[in-house]
Protein backbone atom coordinates (compact mmCIF):
# COMPACT_ATOMS: atom_id res chain seq x y z
CA UNK A 1 0.00 0.00 0.00
CA UNK A 2 2.88 2.28 -0.16
CA UNK A 3 4.39 1.49 -2.83
CA UNK A 4 5.02 5.42 -3.59
CA UNK A 5 6.91 5.77 -0.74
CA UNK A 6 10.95 5.49 0.16
CA UNK A 7 9.94 5.35 4.05
CA UNK A 8 7.67 6.07 7.06
CA UNK A 9 9.00 7.78 10.21
CA UNK A 10 7.24 8.94 13.12
CA UNK A 11 9.69 9.91 16.10
CA UNK A 12 8.55 9.05 19.49
CA UNK A 13 8.06 12.81 19.63
CA UNK A 14 5.52 12.71 17.04
CA UNK A 15 4.06 10.03 18.94
CA UNK A 16 3.88 11.52 21.94
CA UNK A 17 2.12 14.44 20.28
CA UNK A 18 -0.51 12.74 18.86
CA UNK A 19 -1.15 11.05 22.63
CA UNK A 20 -1.18 14.84 24.47
CA UNK A 21 -3.52 16.04 21.60
CA UNK A 22 -5.94 12.78 21.26
CA UNK A 23 -6.09 13.14 25.40
CA UNK A 24 -7.11 16.84 25.21
CA UNK A 25 -9.58 16.49 22.33
CA UNK A 26 -11.18 12.98 24.84
CA UNK A 27 -11.28 15.37 27.98
CA UNK A 28 -12.94 18.37 26.35
CA UNK A 29 -15.49 15.91 24.64
CA UNK A 30 -15.58 14.18 27.79
CA UNK A 31 -16.48 17.90 29.57
CA UNK A 32 -19.28 18.82 27.14
CA UNK A 33 -21.22 15.84 27.93
CA UNK A 34 -20.89 16.31 31.84
CA UNK A 35 -21.86 19.95 31.51
CA UNK A 36 -24.99 18.83 28.84
CA UNK A 37 -26.31 16.02 31.54
CA UNK A 38 -25.79 18.93 34.75
CA UNK A 39 -28.03 21.47 32.07
CA UNK A 40 -30.59 18.39 31.94
CA UNK A 41 -30.68 18.09 35.56
CA UNK A 42 -29.01 15.00 35.26
CA UNK A 43 -26.26 13.83 38.20
CA UNK A 44 -23.09 12.53 36.37
CA UNK A 45 -19.66 12.39 37.21
CA UNK A 46 -16.74 11.10 34.75
CA UNK A 47 -13.08 11.28 35.30
CA UNK A 48 -10.39 9.57 33.23
CA UNK A 49 -8.42 6.28 33.99
CA UNK A 50 -5.81 4.00 32.56
CA UNK A 51 -6.05 0.60 31.92
CA UNK A 52 -8.07 -1.67 30.13
CA UNK A 53 -11.63 0.09 29.14
CA UNK A 54 -13.96 -2.63 30.17
CA UNK A 55 -12.04 -3.31 33.21
CA UNK A 56 -11.63 -0.24 34.70
CA UNK A 57 -15.14 0.62 33.66
CA UNK A 58 -16.63 -2.40 35.64
CA UNK A 59 -14.00 -1.40 38.59
CA UNK A 60 -15.65 1.87 38.72
CA UNK A 61 -18.89 0.74 38.59
CA UNK A 62 -18.16 -1.32 41.89
CA UNK A 63 -16.80 1.62 43.38
CA UNK A 64 -18.91 4.51 42.60
CA UNK A 65 -22.50 1.68 42.56
CA UNK A 66 -24.60 4.60 40.21
CA UNK A 67 -27.63 3.72 39.37
CA UNK A 68 -27.19 3.37 35.44
CA UNK A 69 -24.20 3.09 33.36
CA UNK A 70 -24.49 4.26 29.90
CA UNK A 71 -22.24 3.01 27.31
CA UNK A 72 -21.89 3.36 23.34
CA UNK A 73 -21.71 0.68 20.86
CA UNK A 74 -18.87 1.61 18.01
CA UNK A 75 -20.65 -0.83 15.64
CA UNK A 76 -18.29 -3.42 14.92
CA UNK A 77 -18.75 -6.34 12.65
CA UNK A 78 -19.08 -9.65 13.67
CA UNK A 79 -15.60 -10.26 12.45
CA UNK A 80 -14.05 -7.55 14.54
CA UNK A 81 -16.25 -8.60 17.94
CA UNK A 82 -15.01 -11.95 17.79
CA UNK A 83 -11.56 -11.07 17.55
CA UNK A 84 -11.48 -7.66 19.34
CA UNK A 85 -14.55 -8.09 21.77
CA UNK A 86 -16.56 -5.20 22.73
CA UNK A 87 -16.69 -3.18 25.69
CA UNK A 88 -19.84 -2.62 26.21
CA UNK A 89 -20.71 -6.38 25.96
CA UNK A 90 -18.54 -6.89 28.58
CA UNK A 91 -20.03 -4.18 30.71
CA UNK A 92 -23.51 -5.92 30.23
CA UNK A 93 -22.35 -9.22 31.05
CA UNK A 94 -19.92 -8.04 34.49
CA UNK A 95 -21.15 -4.33 35.64
CA UNK A 96 -22.86 -4.70 38.85
CA UNK A 97 -25.42 -2.57 38.02
CA UNK A 98 -27.81 -1.88 34.87
CA UNK A 99 -26.57 -0.85 31.80
CA UNK A 100 -27.83 0.89 28.37
CA UNK A 101 -26.06 0.31 25.00
CA UNK A 102 -26.27 3.42 22.58
CA UNK A 103 -25.83 1.60 19.21
CA UNK A 104 -25.10 2.96 16.09
CA UNK A 105 -24.44 1.45 12.28
CA UNK A 106 -20.80 0.58 11.28
CA UNK A 107 -21.01 2.98 8.08
CA UNK A 108 -22.19 5.84 10.94
CA UNK A 109 -18.38 5.61 13.04
CA UNK A 110 -16.49 7.98 12.73
CA UNK A 111 -13.53 8.30 9.99
CA UNK A 112 -10.48 8.90 13.39
CA UNK A 113 -10.96 6.70 15.86
CA UNK A 114 -10.39 9.20 18.77
CA UNK A 115 -13.62 10.91 17.52
CA UNK A 116 -15.19 7.60 18.52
Amino acid sequence: GFDDMDSIYASPTDFQSMKQRDKIRGIHLLEYFVNECHRLGIKCEAWTKHGDPKEVICHEVKRVQPDLLVVGSRGLGPFQRVFVGTVSEFCVKHAECPVITIKRKANEAPQDPIDD
